[in-house]
This record gives C-alpha cells, structure tokens and sequence, in this order.
C-alpha cells in the first residue's frame, strides 16, 4: 500500500531551502540578503532567481536585509578576569570576562566598555549565573562595572554550558544574549536590547527564550531603527527555527519578525507581526500545494511556519520566546495564515496521492489558533473528496456477539480480525466467536484469544503510550520492559497541535498499531504512518506500508492489501471498492461515527468490521 514520500527528495528540499533557507551570520556584516532566513520582503527587495544558484529558475523574493552593519564583541582571552583592551583596562573582580564591546556609550566623550562576565569555571555549577551584561565607564583604568542585565541560571543537566553574545546593532544599541546551552535538557537564554546613551546603558527590551530538550534551534537577531520616526530606536525580532526533533532531525531554515515599539511604559508590540511574515510563507505554500514538482516540499514547509508561530505566541500553546520585559509572551490572536497554510498542506497530500495524511491535515488545518472560515472549509473538504470519494456501504449488520471493550488509553489490538477464509472473529475475554459476514450467524471458535497488548516480536517490550510531553517539540512513544530493563522514550517526527495546551507529564495522542515485526513497529500516530525502533530508540515517517503481515486485531488485513480506518466523518479505507485506492465509505447506519472505531478489514475488501458502541458491526461493501 504505497504512499507518497513522507519527506521531500533532496532535489526538492534544495529548491525549497532557497526559499527558507540563508546563510549563516558571518563576520559582523548582517547588511547582505542572504544573511537570514526566508522572511517577508521589504517593499523594495529585488527578486532574485534560483537560478543563481544553480537550480532551476524558480523565483523567489530575497529576505529584507537588516539595516547597516553589525558590530561584534572583542572575545577575551581563555579564563580573562583582567584584560587590557583598546586603551581601556578591565576588572571584573574574580569573574571571568567573555567579550566586550568598547565605544562612547554615555556621550561623555571617554571610552566605555559594555561586557559580558561569569563565574569562573571552577565556581560553575547547575544553577549558579550564566553571566552579566555590566557597563565599565571610561576615564580611568579599573573603574568599578555596573550591572545592566542578568542572564538565567545556569542548567541542572551535566550537559549545560554557559553562552554568550554581544553586539553593536547601531549608533544607538547593542544586542546581548546570556545563558545557557543543554543538549540533553532544558536551556534558557536572556536576551536583552541596550540603549546607549546619558546618563548610562539602559535596558529598552528584554525576555527570556527557552530551549527545550530536542527542540528546533531557535536563533534570535535584533534589528534597532526608528522605525515610527519618534526619535528613539525600535526593536525588531527576527526570529529563525531550525531543524525538528532530536538532534538529528532534519528541516527547513525559516524566519519571522517580531517588532516593537519603545514606550515609556516599556515595548509596544506592532500588530502587523508576525503576521505579515507568515502571511508570505503561506502564499509561497499556497503556490506549491497544487504542482506535482514541488508539493513534497509544503508539509515540511506548513510544520515549521506552526513551529514558529508556536515559539512566538502565547496562542501557540508552548511559547519559548517569554518574559517580555517582565511579562509573559507576545499574545499574537488568531491567523488567517494558518488556515491558509493548513489548507496548502491538505492539498499539497492530495497532490501526491496520500489521502492518510491529507485526512490528518485537514483534522488540525484550522483549528484554533488558525482562523476558520466557510470558504476555506468548502474547499478542504472538496479536495478530500478528490483524495477520498465516498461511497455507501451496501449494508450494516449489528452483531449479537459480545465484544470486548477497550481497555484504556494505551494503543492495543482490537477486538476483531478477518480469517483467511473471510469469516470473522470476535474476541470477547478469553474466548472468541467466529462469524459468518454473509448471514451473521456465529459459533464459538475453537482457539486462544489474542492479546491486546502491543508486544515486540520477542515478546520482551511493551507499547505503551504515544503522548505530547507539553513542551510543544513533538510527540514520544513510550515502551515498557516486560521483564528486566528500563523504559524506552522514543522521540516522533510528529509535532504536537498548536493551541493545545497540557500540564504534567502530558497528554496522550492517537495511537494505531499495525504490525511490529523485524523492521520495527509500524503504526500511525496522530495520522501519520511511523516506523519505530526502541533499539536504537528511533523513529522515521513511513514513505510506504510494509508489507509485514499484522496479528489479529491490525486494521490491516492479514494479507496486508487493504486497510480501514475510523475517522470522524466516516471509515477511510485503501482497497476495494476503489481499486488499490482510498474511499470513505459512510453509511446512516454507523453514525455518529464518533461511536465507530477499532475497525479492520478482510483482504479481498469485501467486508469491513468495527466496534460501535458496545457492539460489533459488520459493513458489506460495495
């Protein structure tokens, strides 16, 4: 049962890394268009073409560029607690000094100096200071400093190392950031904008980022310009995700702005960002959802635009852009580019043939905080009928036989499977009945019922849960030693929903198992088809079914060519009647099809079954 790939070929993600994508920062020049990633263009941005670059002509709008040049810090000798630079002498008394940048910042005409300063690395330890942004007043060598900003404490994980930044952003600013890198656990940095001027270096914009474990790399620059011609600098976030969950995963580069003004009462945000930069992604995704060359390149596109949007928002439901200025975070409302985009990625599925996906798209494309209009809405469920036709079941049949109920949250294999022989049997406790589709008529099987424990080929692992840990990264699956060991998390290349918000250890997600054999564990999670590993624990989105014949209870028959799903509008099912294709098959008889679930399907795509209610139901199909 083949489905489109989940990932776009290299080809593509190299078209689609020219529209997102951008080089590193270097030196201390921000002033070229390509130094950032893909954000909205200024009104008088030159296009430039792919062409350019190599690849095909495919044009694209160059990132605005930030205005003027950037100034970076002087770096301080290794383990520095005095350091004589550009006439000036430093003291920091016993701390470490990590960078400096030296200039006029109090209009007195001396040379002053603005740096960043920690605890020595021998006094280092989770929880203590990732540093200090002070001010030395020139006028004499070893002028006491004076604090201008903190960063967090330093992170309990071994991992945890301290970082820092420091540069001039124009005449009148400078731009640090203080805090605290963990590849394996949480992080957090202060990044603070500094005014400079009489009588001293003041703070004008301040919050802190978080870093959750295997999140995305989230850089932040700071554009200063007056931007409302009031005669004070503005501020402008430009804020960039990278990458996806884990360490190793992979995707595209992608930026949005954040801007404020500066008020006596501290920064006022513009309410045309971000907005207005996301806007622009959703177009781009819009203009690629429906071309066969360039639609594998939207999912990976729509999951980051949400991921920033989620690292921005408060709406997204795990900010990590927080603490502005002593609050909490930006308060963005809800966007119509979101719905927008959403609405690209579900035809963008479509436009590959993968109405599984294209189905679980739809699902989240414009839920809160994405806007939700009727227009937008006709036309999803227009292209879902494309990727899906419906059909009417020929007839519904309640079974008389009792069925087993589920037994909580945790994935399992359901109550009824489909013999080679096409009858069908349903488990109840410890025994099982077998069932004739035709007439209904059953009797009791002479065999053991089946587990509904999702177990590893060697029975030595259990699937326990797939959950959203609440820290807006992506979803894990959980496995449990059946003897001696330990648990095994396992990160999904599954980002969770935006707005959802959770508390605790988390939330569970919607877990479907299909077959676990030598390969690994083939499920679907949240609507996505996974392959997943707990030795190494990994896990990958499945390009294809395999063809690893399920055990009893699988939505998939046991000759692995049909399969049938539950979903909320009806039973999405790949086989007949559509020919190796997908249909919806609905029928007055099964709704509300909230109360179907736990299905399965014979392998000649005759007859489906499922749980309703209580009781079993057979669905003869067209």
């Amino acid at each position: 049962m083949p489905l489109l790939p989940a990932r776009p070929p290299a080809s593509t993600l190299s078209r689609l890394g020219l529209l997102v994508a951008a080089c590193s920062v270097g030196g201390g020049c921000r002033a070229c268009a390509n130094d950032h990633p893909y954000v909205p263009p200024a009104a008088d941005a030159q296009a430039v073409s792919a062409a350019d670059a190599g690849e095909p002509a495919v044009e694209i709008a160059a990132a605005d560029a930030a205005p003027g040049l950037v100034e970076p810090a002087l770096v301080a000798p290794p383990a520095s607690t005095s350091w004589q630079t550009n006439g000036m002498t430093l003291e920091a008394g016993g701390r470490e000094i990590v960078m400096a940048l030296v200039g006029d910042f109090d209009g007195d005409g001396q040379r002053d100096a603005l740096a960043i300063v920690r605890p020595p690395a021998a006094e280092r330890r989770p929880g203590s200071s990732t540093g200090e942004l002070v001010f030395f007043r020139g006028g004499g060598d070893g002028a006491p400093a004076a604090a201008v900003a903190a960063g967090p404490a330093l992170g309990v994980q071994p991992s945890c190392a301290p970082t820092a930044r420091l540069e001039k952003i124009g005449p009148r600013s400078a731009f640090a950031e203080i805090g605290s890198a963990c590849p394996r656990g949480v992080g957090s940095r202060a990044i603070v904008v500094v005014r400079l001027g009489v009588p001293a270096p003041a703070v004008a914009f301040d919050a802190i980022v978080a870093d959750p474990r295997e999140a995305p790399k989230l850089t932040v620059d700071v554009d200063a310009a007056d931007r409302d011609k009031d005669g004070i600098d503005d501020v402008v976030l430009r804020v960039a995700i990278e990458g996806g969950a884990g360490p190793e995963a992979a995707g595209p580069k992608l930026g949005a702005r954040l801007a404020f003004f500066d008020r006596p009462a501290g920064p006022s945000r513009d309410p045309e960002e971000p907005e207005a930069s996301l806007r622009a992604v959703a177009a781009q995704a819009a203009a690629r959802a429906g071309k066969a060359k360039d639609a594998a390149s939207v999912p990976p596109l729509v999951h980051q635009m949400r991921a920033l949007y989620r690292a921005m928002c408060l709406e997204g439901g795990a900010a990590r852009i927080t603490k502005i200025h002593g609050g909490s975070a930006v308060s963005c409302g809800s966007s119509k580019p979101l719905e927008d985009a959403g609405l690209a990625e579900v035809k963008a599925w479509v436009t590959q043939g993968d109405a599984l996906r294209a189905f679980a798209a739809a699902e989240i494309a414009q839920l809160a905080p994405a806007t939700k209009t009727a227009a937008k809405t006709a036309e999803i469920q227009k292209l879902l009928a494309e990727a899906a036709p419906a059909v009417e079941a020929r007839s519904v049949r309640i079974l008389a036989a009792p069925v087993d109920a589920a037994q909580g949250t945790s994935p399992e294999w359901g109550p009824l499977a489909f013999e080679y022989t096409g009858k069908l049997l349903v488990r109840h406790g410890k025994s099982v009945m077998r069932v004739d589709p035709e007439t209904g008529e059953g009797e009791p099987a002479d065999m053991i019922a089946w587990k509904d424990e999702v177990l590893s080929p060697d029975g030595k692992s259990r699937w326990l849960e797939a959950y959203h840990g609440c820290e807006g990264v992506a979803l894990r699956a959980t496995f449990a030693p059946t003897g001696d060991g330990e648990m095994v998390d396992v990160v999904l290349p599954v980002p969770p929903r935006l707005g959802k918000t959770c508390s605790g250890r988390g939330e569970p997600a919607p877990a479907v198992p299909i077959a676990w054999g030598p390969r690994g564990l083939e499920a679907i999670v949240a609507g996505q088809p996974l392959l997943i590993k707990t030795d190494p624990p990994e896990a990958s989105a499945l390009s294809a079914f395999t063809d690893e014949i399920p055990p009893p209870g699988s939505p998939r028959s046991h000759g692995t060519k049909t399969l049938a799903l539950a979903r909320p509008n009806g039973i999405l099912v790949r086989g007949r009647p559509s020919a190796g294709r997908w249909s919806m098959v609905r029928s007055p008889d099964l709704e509300p099809y909230a109360d179907v679930r736990r299905c399965t399907i014979d392998d000649d795509g005759a007859h489906l079954a499922c749980v309703r209610r209580r009781s079993a139901v057979i669905v003869t199909l067209p």
